[in-house]
């Protein structure tokens, strides 16, 4: 649903930002926040496999880091 132009103009006036700026970041909190938690996972998987901890394979880290690169990019496409 479209905010109309008097909408518009006083979320402007009372925040200081334009509604599109705002959805920019939040957007961009989204993107950032999923990215650091692939990369926890990923790194995670890792340490387990360097250390030989839990039978996880060197195929379970690149499956995690793939899956990791595949969300992302179905995330930032839908974000954008």
């Amino acid at each position: 649903m479209e905010a109309n132009a008097k909408q518009t103009q006083s979320f402007l006036n009372a925040t200081g930002v334009s509604m599109a700026d705002m959805a920019l970041l939040i957007a961009g909190l989204v993107v950032v926040a999923f990215m650091l938690w692939s990369a926890w996972v990923t790194l995670s998987y890792y340490q387990q496999w360097a250390s030989k901890k839990n039978d996880v394979t060197f195929y379970d880290v690149i499956a995690s880091a793939v899956r990791a690169a595949v969300l992302l990019s179905l995330i930032i496409f839908i974000v954008s």
